[in-house]
Order: structure tokens, then sequence, then C-alpha cells
């Protein structure tokens, strides 16, 4: 059954080589076929050419004749006609232009290749196909002789691997005798070689796994010196051959699992394959080689980490730094490390460093979070400065990894929160010297050790900026850090030291700002100074402090540039304000700031409205900039927050609880958001780019209010339900429920006019709807009191009001239309006039008898026919105008 099976594997391979090469022909045809029709065609148009410049002096020989028989004006009719004549032939047979084909030497070099791999295909398909065989039929010998006992075991492996060899040397005899050549062309020794080792490959798995003839440790490394040997001789016959190797020598720990857990030798076995494949692949000048090996080199560097034991810390972290000095710095600077580059390089390049930083990333990212989630020990500390270290190292050796600065900044942080989560301990601030233990002196130290770094390597190599940022802004970001995490009980004792060494690292950074030629230098020495010096004025205050300290920074980076006219970049401004806005966003849920306080008021009164304050003054830095936009939609959110929490903040004690709103928070949020709404619609005018993003949160914001307003008026009703509104009349909660969103609705309409005008009549009559609902809700708290529910009944005085009221509106809002000139407003102010008449008809006068309803009917009478002679009048006058 095997031999079928393996039969018709080479069939079909057979038969889909043969359909490839079927359809390369096939393309070659047409080719062929486009290429002779250009040549017919140009044989046309050379005939036809030739055929015109015989004819040419016939024609004018007998144009000639013709000048001489006739007579002078029939010959100057014929000229034009004759030259028309001649003129149009070529015209007419000029053949269409045949399509432009690609000159070789303008084809790309995956064209080049695509076709130099298939020529290659082409020719030695049956080559390889054949090799396969081989392999097959070596593995199904084997097989065999197995099933029908025809040998001992001993033997059929012996004559196995025997032919596996037989193989292998027939390939190095042919490749010796260079009866084929070089390179891509060295199909037939390479093909043969591939089948050896497959071989030889297949027959020890066979011995380990099936005949128990050898054990664990001989099988794997049987099976690693096969692998490697393909991957050696693949350095004679070609990439081909080395696939196969580097895949086989990784695939050798799955295949022969000893069962001992030994790291140690895992780790061992892979930097020895992938040292060879790394010769291999330089050797070859293979770039897909090289990802093969990174691959596999990565894959059991990942696999490592489930055997990961407290004794093997150290293993796994000497293996990570290796590998990045193997597989990153060796290619790069050379055996010796010698190869040195200091030219500076632009940001957006040394973001595009490709490979290094996603390998460096593959080695430290697994390594860092294991240390934070593992119990942090001296070796882990160890790993982590040792990685520092090599950092900076390859920093100094190369400029193109001046970003890796940053993660060895960013290494440092980790370290110092992986300390402090595992030494966390209560008795640890009893002792003063504390800022000098644990992760507290570590992170001073790891700062001061990074600043005196980049200020050194700054001043010797000035136009690499990456040094300056190190040296500005190290000690500000480890101080920070050490700051979020030390509690404020403890915070007096290790305040002057930190303000100290802040206000130290600030004069030597102004100093050296002072003393400097480059302009990026110069104004990255003016912001760490800036930091630095807010950080410590930020620490005198509560948690609120460092929110105010990062926008002051945002002020004076922004000053900073409009003074020396700097071309910074804008992304690091908009990372720092995103961060702010982040901060100030989640501050209000966040149990810490529940009972804060700044200057004996609650934090939010103080803090959005210094921000809101500094990020309009940072605006006035930038004059036609997308930058600007950017901080004005900063200042917009800080107000939209301020608005929200601190209103309901001051009202019920807390910060809105979107759950369980109360009906006043209910209000507030609806006229607080109907009104951000508004700002965010008039602000997309104005926001270029961010208009989308502008029109977005201020329909979001509007429906939110919108549906809020629908949930008073159906559920949280004063009308329906016994709530208190307040006792002042007009200035109530009535004027918040009803009036001012009747106001901000009609501005609404007026906004999103231009956007959508279909929708405007709809918005026109919910403002409407407020509108009546508010005039009638403060006439009836007026005779009714703070509760103004219906089911308490109204008084005749209360209903005669209503009528008054909306009486002497309807009139005015009938004159306003006319001076208006609005048609729409002189309609609206007729059907409220409408609905009073109806009113006094079927409610007012329905209870009155006698004298009353007499002078009743006489009052409405005059009323009515003096509108009418007013409207008139003022009709009149606006036609005369």
């Amino acid at each position: 059954m095997d031999d079928l099976v393996g039969l018709a594997v080479i069939v079909i391979l057979v038969v889909v080589a043969g359909a490839i090469c079927g359809l390369i022909a096939l393309v070659q045809l047409n080719g062929l076929k486009q290429e002779v029709a250009v040549l017919r065609a140009k044989i046309t148009h050379l005939q036809t050419h030739k055929s015109i410049s015989q004819s040419e002096p016939q024609s004018e020989a007998s144009t000639a004749q013709a000048a001489l028989s006739r007579s002078e004006p029939i010959a100057h009719k014929a000229q034009p006609s004759l030259t028309s004549q001649n003129a149009s032939p070529p015209l007419i047979n000029q053949p269409s232009a045949p399509p432009k084909k690609a000159k070789p030497a303008e084809a790309s070099a995956t064209e080049l290749l695509f076709n130099k791999l298939r020529a290659g295909f082409e020719e030695n398909w049956m080559t390889w196909i054949g090799a396969i065989a081989l392999a097959f039929g070596g593995i199904f010998l084997a097989k065999y002789s197995l099933e029908a006992g025809l040998l001992s075991p001993v033997m059929r492996l012996s004559l196995g691997g025997l032919f596996g060899l037989s193989l292998i040397a027939a390939a190095a005899y042919l490749h010796h005798k260079r009866i084929v050549f070089e390179g891509f062309n060295n199909y037939i020794p390479a093909a043969l070689a591939s089948g050896g080792f497959i071989t030889c490959f297949a027959l020890t798995l066979l011995a380990y796994s099936s005949y128990d003839m050898l054990s664990p440790t001989v099988a794997f490394f049987a099976l690693a010196v096969i692998a490697i040997s393909a991957s050696a001789m693949a350095l004679r016959l070609g990439p081909l051959l080395a696939v196969l190797g580097i895949i086989g020598a990784y695939s050798v720990p799955i295949w022969v699992n000893t069962g001992s857990g030994n790291l140690f030798a895992l780790f061992m076995y892979v930097g020895f394959v992938s040292l060879s494949a790394a010769l291999v692949a330089h050797k070859v000048q293979r770039a897909w080689l090289w990802y093969l090996l990174w691959a596999g080199h990565i894959g059991w560097y990942l696999v490592g980490f489930t055997l990961l034991k407290v004794n093997t810390v150290w293993l796994m972290g000497a293996f990570a730094l290796l590998s990045i000095v193997g597989l990153i710095a060796i290619p790069r600077l050379g055996l010796k490390l010698n190869v040195i580059e200091h030219r500076p390089h632009s940001l957006k390049r040394l973001l595009k460093v490709l490979p290094d930083h996603a390998l460096l990333l593959a080695f430290i990212a697994p390594l860092i979070f294991t240390m934070l989630i593992s119990h942090f020990d001296m070796q882990w500390q160890t790993i982590g400065v040792l990685s520092i270290v090599l950092m900076l190292f390859l920093v100094l050796k190369n400029s193109r990894w001046d970003i890796w600065q940053g993660v060895a900044l960013v290494i440092s942080t980790l370290l110092v929160l992986g300390a402090q989560r595992t030494h966390l301990s209560p008795n640890l601030f009893d002792d003063a010297l504390f800022i000098f233990k644990n992760e507290y002196g570590l992170g001073l130290l790891l700062g001061l050790l990074l600043t005196a770094f980049g200020l050194y390597y700054g001043k010797k190599q000035i136009k690499r900026l990456a040094f300056h940022i190190t040296g500005a802004f190290s000690v500000f970001v480890m101080i920070a850090t050490l700051y979020t995490l030390i509690p404020n009980s403890a915070l007096s004792t290790a305040y002057p030291l930190w303000a100290v060494v802040l206000f130290i690292v600030a004069a030597i950074l102004i100093k050296l700002a002072q003393h400097n030629t480059t302009l990026f230098q110069r104004f990255t020495y003016w912001v760490g100074a800036n930091a630095n010096i807010t950080l410590a004025i930020t620490m005198l205050l509560s948690d609120s402090g460092l929110t105010i300290a990062l926008a002051v920074q945002v002020l004076l980076i922004s000053v900073l540039i409009k003074r020396y006219s700097v071309p910074m970049p804008h992304w690091p401004i908009k990372a720092l304000v995103a961060a702010l806005l982040l901060r100030l966003t989640l501050a209000p849920w966040t149990p810490s700031y529940d009972a804060l306080t700044v200057f004996g008021l609650h934090w939010g009164i103080v803090v959005y409205p210094i921000c809101i304050a500094l990020f309009f003054a940072a605006v006035k830095c930038f004059d036609s900039s997308k930058l600007k936009i950017w901080l004005e939609g900063a200042a917009l959110h800080c107000l939209a927050l301020f608005i929200t929490t601190e209103t309901s903040y001051q009202l019920v004690g807390h910060y809105p609880q979107f759950d369980s709103l109360n009906f006043y928070e209910q209000i507030l949020l609806t006229c607080n958001w109907l009104a951000l709404g508004g700002v965010y619609l008039h602000r997309a005018k104005l926001a270029g780019t961010l208009a989308k993003l502008y029109k977005v949160a201020g329909f979001a914001l509007a429906g939110l209010a919108g549906l809020f307003a629908i949930k008073t008026l159906l559920d949280d009703n004063p009308l329906f339900e016994s709530l208190y509104i307040g006792e002042l009349p007009i200035f109530n909660w009535l004027l918040l429920l009803w009036l001012v969103p009747a106001g901000l609705t009609l501005w609404l309409a007026k906004l999103v006019k231009p956007i959508n005008a279909k929708a405007t009549p709809f918005i026109l009559a919910v403002a409407g709807g407020f509108i009546l609902l508010a005039i009638n809700s403060f006439i009836r708290q007026y005779w009714q009191g703070p509760y103004i529910y219906l089911s308490k009944g109204a008084s005749n005085a209360e209903l005669y009001s209503y009528s008054v009221i909306w009486l002497v509106l309807g009139a005015g809002t009938v004159i306003f239309g006319h001076l208006k000139n609005q048609l729409l407003i002189q309609k609206v102010g007729l059907g409220i006039l409408a609905a009073v008449i109806v009113k006094v008809f079927l409610i007012d006068m329905a209870n009155l008898e006698g004298l009353l309803k007499a002078l009743s009917f006489i009052g409405l009478g005059l009323s009515l026919v003096g509108l009418s002679w007013l409207f008139q009048k003022l009709r009149s006058r606006s036609k005369d105008i």
C-alpha cells in the first residue's frame, strides 16, 4: 500500500510539473504569435513606403505633361488635389502602433529572478522529480524491508544508509568534476544530495522510533549531524540545499524529545545550529535563508520560557543578550564589532531600521514581560542592567540604533516597577534612608547614569539628537516614575533629595543650552530643564499637580518653538497632549481623586480651568498650523469634562454615575452635552482635516442630550410626578429643564442646516416643544409653587393667565414675523393665536355667566379687531417700503 502511495505521489508531482511546463509553453507560444504579428505589420509598413516612393516619380511626370497640355487655371486647381493624394496613402495605410514591450535592461529585479527560476525549472524539473523519487524510494525500501522481514534490522538500516550516503557521494563527485555549473544551475548535485540527506534523516528516525536501536541522546546528535552536514554542503551546492539543512536542524528537537527538560542543552544546540545557518546564509547570500534562521531561533527562544525555572533565569537572559549580539550586532558590525558608524540620521530613518528593531523587540519584550510577572530578584536585576548596558554599547557602535536609548530608558523604568511590586513592604518607609534602597535607589542611580551618558556623548557627537534627549529627560522620567510609586506619607522624606537633583540637572541643562550651536540641542535642553523644574514644583502639590505640570510643559514647549522658530515635528506635542487628556478624562472616576483638594478647593474646580487656560495660551503660539486646531480641541475637551463632571459633583457630591442619575443630574447633563454638541459643530467649520471628528463628536453629544431629555419627559417629568423645582419664579430648575435646552436646540438647528437641511424642521419642532413646555411650566410654577404636578388642579386665575400670556406671545410672534418678513414665523404666531381662541371658547368661557361672559366676549372681539387692524397696517407699510 505504501508503494502505491509513493507511486501516486510521484505521478502527481509529474502531472503538476507537466501542467506548469505546459502553461509556460502556452505563454511562450502566445508571445511568439504576438511577435509574428508585429513583424508582419512592420513588413506591410515597409512595403507601403516602398510602393509610395516608386510611384512619386511617375506622378510628377504625369503632372508635368498635364500642365503643358492644359490651361494654367486648371493646373492651379489640380495641384492641391495631387498633393492630397500623395499625402493620404501613408496616413491611410499606416498600421496601428504595436504594443510596447519592456526592454530587458528595464526589467525589474523581481522579473529577472522569476525568469531565471522559471528557466531553471523548465530545464531541470525532471532532475528534481527524480531526486524526490529517489528519496521516496529510499524511505519505501526501508519500510518494505521492515514489513517483509527480508533482512535483519541492522542490515536494512545499513543498506538504506549506504543508499543515502551513495547519493551524497555522487553529488559531491559531480560537483568536484564540475560537470555542471555553479549557482542556481547546479541542480543535479543538489537534487542528489537532498535525496540522500532526506533518506539518512528518515532512517535515523526509523531506528529511534520503530526499532528502539538508538537512545534519545544518540538519535538527537545523529539527526543534528545530518542536518548540519546538509547546511555545510549547501556552501558548495547552493541555497536550495541550505533550506533543507536549516529546517531539518531546527526541527530535530521536535522529532527527538529526550524528556530531560534540559534548557541549557536546548539553547546550546539552537545556538550551534543558528551559528551554522548564519554562516551558510552569509556564504550563499540569500535573504530568505535569514528569515528561516530568525524564525527557528526565535521560536525555540520562546519555547524556552515554558521550561523556565528559578535557577535558569540567568540562562534565558544570557541567551537573549547573546542572540542580540549574534543575530543583530555581528551581521552589522562584523565579527570583531569594528564597523562603526557615527553619522546622524533623521527620526524617520531611525524608525525604519529593519529588521534590527523587530529582532530586538522579539528578544527583549518577552524577557522584560517575564521579569514583570515573576519574582524580582538579583538575577532579573542583573539581566535588566546588562540589557541596558548592551543597548548603550551598541548605540555607540552604530548611530542607526540611536533610538535604542529609548529602549534602555523603558527597561530602566520597568526595572523600577518590577522591584517596587516585589519589595513592597509596610515597614520600608520607617527608615529615612529608604530613598537609597530597593527601587528608589535603583531608579535614582539609573536616571543619573543615563543622564551622564547622554550629556557626555552628546558633547562629543553634537549632531546626534538622541544623546541630548537621553541626557535631558532621563532623570525626569525616573524621578517621575518614583513619584507615582511613593505614598503621600513618605513624600516629605524623599522630596528634598529629589528636588535638589532635579534643580541641579535643570541648572546643568540651562548652562549647556547657552553654549551650544545647534538649534535642536538648545531646544531639547531648555525643554528638559523646564520639565525638571516643573516636576520639582509639582511634588509640592497633590496628585493633580502632575497634571498641571504636564499642561505647563505643553505651554512651555509651544513658547520655545515660537521663540526659537524650531521646525519640530508635531507628534511629540500631540502625544503629550493625548497623555494629559487621558489623565484628565480618567481622573474623575479614579478613587484617589474623590476627596482630593487643591488650595482648599475641590481639585476639578482648579485643575480643569487651569488646563483650559494653558491650552488656549499655547494656541496663541501657533498662527496657522494643524497643531493649533489640535490644542483648541484639547481645550474644548477639557471644557466638556469640566462642565460634565464638576456640575454633578457640586450638585450631588460625587461624579456622574450614568446608571443611577437623579432628576437634577439629568437636567444638567442635558444642558451640558447639548451646549458642547453645539460648540463642537461650530468648531467643525474651522477644524480643517479634523472637521469630521468634530461633527461626529457634536452629533454624539447632541444625541445623548436628546436621550436624557426624552427620559426626563417620560419618567421624571415634574408635571406628572411630585418633584421639587424651586421656589423662585423663572429662576428655578424649569429654566434648565426646558428653556435653556430650547435656546440650545435653536442654535443646533442653525448649525445643522448647512450639513443636513432636511433635519432642520425636525430640530425646530423639538425647540418649539421645549418652549411650549417651558412657558406653561413657568406659569404653573407661579401659581402652584415648587410642585407643579397636574393632579393638583388649576384655578380660574391660572387658566386665564395662560390665555393672556399666550395671546401676547402670539401677537408678538406675528409682529416679529412681519418685521423680519419671515412667513414661517407669521404662521407660527397665527397658529398660537388660533390655539388661544379655541382655549378661550372651550375652557375659559365655559363656566362664565351673565355680565362676565358678555364682557369676556366683548374683550376678545375688541382684541381680535385691534390685532387685525395692526396686522393690516404693518402689511401695508411693508409694501410701501
